[in-house]
């Protein structure tokens, strides 16, 4: 995440101070306050058959890691549309927003910092499964033999939905 020493709107150089009953960097010139927010991202829980999906990451954040299809929301665009488009991107099917799962947060350390994730349980309705851009491989796996590098959020959440019979 971006650290900012200089004001990017008047040039001058930022101070620490408390604002908002935090610690934060703040320029004395013209106001500006470096707000640290977290990164909005999406969460696709695919389960068909009692297997969950799950890609392959073949780029950071991540790499070789096994992860559901997910990413940050864009501007413009809701959570679901990110979680659909997202899923369509990496794995080559299409799919509709069942409920929402959870939201949480997460510190990637690679590349984002604090990240906001929203999960959605998600049915497909039509296409392949293919390997994204972003994906080294897309696969379902049965949820009681998930691979040693599956990053599990809402792992709770999963193995319930799979209980349910899904």
């Amino acid at each position: 995440m971006k650290e900012y020493a200089f004001c990017p709107f008047c040039g001058a150089a930022l101070q620490r101070g408390v604002i908002d009953h935090k610690e934060r960097k703040h320029c004395p010139s013209c106001n500006f306050v470096d707000y640290k927010n977290p990164l909005p991202a999406v969460f696709a829980i695919v389960i068909r058959d009692r297997r969950l999906l799950l890609i392959k990451r073949g780029i950071a954040p991540k790499e070789g890691m096994w992860v559901c299809p997910s990413g940050i929301i864009e501007s413009g665009e809701t959570p679901e549309e990110a979680c659909l488009r997202e899923l369509k991107e990496e794995t080559g099917v299409n799919g509709e927003i069942v409920k929402l799962v959870g939201v949480t947060r997460l510190e990637d350390e690679e590349i984002y910092g604090d990240v906001l994730v929203i999960g959605y349980l998600v049915k497909i309705t039509d296409g392949e499964l293919l390997c994204g851009d972003e994906a080294e491989d897309v696969k379902f796996f049965e949820i009681g033999r998930l691979p040693d590098s599956y990053v599990d959020l809402f792992r709770e959440e999963i193995e319930g939905i799979q209980q349910s019979g899904l």
